[in-house]
């Protein structure tokens, strides 16, 4: 999922704007030992937001809440993870490439979060 995170100084409010959705494929070694995770293909996402709003989401937990795909990606109720940012990347790099471990890789895309969480909570004045 590729997403635009967008500060509005006139309400101080930061918007998120999902542009595209990927399916990922698993690639693997001859051996079958897992080497990378790629993108199959993109989609716009605001070509595809009507298609997604006529389909129920399946949840086998709870029959009575009815929610469409849509409305799944709007309320960001996902799990995802960063894997770049602009923020202090001038040569615009993915973090893997930058950072090899995986681990410390999620680690960094966890600071990324948190200097976009901190510079939302510095702007409010008390």
């Amino acid at each position: 999922m590729k997403e635009d995170w967008i500060f509005d100084k006139e309400s101080s409010r930061i918007h998120v704007r999902i542009l595209g959705i990927a399916p990922l494929k698993t690639v693997r070694n001859d051996d079958g030992s897992f080497r990378a995770v790629t993108p199959v293909f993109w989609v716009y996402y605001p070509d595809l937001r009507p298609m997604l709003a006529r389909y129920d989401v399946y949840n086998g937990k709870n029959f009575g809440a009815r929610m469409s795909w849509e409305e799944l990606f709007e309320s960001r109720m996902f799990a995802s993870r960063i894997i770049k940012s602009t923020i202090n990347n001038p040569n615009d790099l993915f973090i893997s490439s930058y950072v090899k471990d995986p681990i410390l890789a999620l680690l960094e895309g966890e600071n990324v979060k948190d200097k976009i969480f901190n510079y939302e909570q510095d702007l409010w004045s008390y």
